[in-house]
């Protein structure tokens, strides 16, 4: 190579760029296409949408008890989330010890109640269709 002889590489890239910009009409159409439908090819049928369902069980947790209680997803689902609640909010003396699945239908919440009131707990299981079933 002789000195002062500058070397660009960009001139044997413009027609890179040129097929890039040409291209981005069309991915811009598309990304208008929802994933489910875009991933699906034609000759398959798509699976139905994925259904939630929020099942709940209530009871009673005296005062200085310790209360576990689980809410149980239908048939065809499967847990895949869930939680603990109490009504009154009492601020000092109810206390979460778990929250958790127990199964692969079940999630179960376990609260001490160290209060001097009763509380109304709620586990509540978030279930989700089955693909297929």
């Amino acid at each position: 190579m002789r000195a002062g002889r500058r070397l660009n590489p960009l001139p044997r890239y413009r027609g890179v760029w040129a097929a890039g910009l040409t291209a981005l009409p069309a991915l811009i159409a598309l990304s208008a296409v929802t994933p489910a439908a875009a991933a699906v090819p034609a000759h398959q049928t798509a699976q139905p949408p994925v259904r939630y369902v929020h099942v709940s069980n209530t009871q009673t947790c005296n005062p200085d008890g310790l209360c576990t209680i689980t809410a149980t997803c239908p048939s065809g689902t499967v847990v895949t989330g869930g939680g603990v609640s109490e009504t009154p909010l009492i601020s000092s003396g109810v206390y979460l010890m778990e929250t958790e699945p127990t199964s692969s239908r079940t999630w179960r919440g376990t609260l001490r109640n160290a209060s001097q009131f009763p509380v109304q707990v709620t586990v509540t299981a978030i279930c989700a269709r089955i693909p297929g079933v």
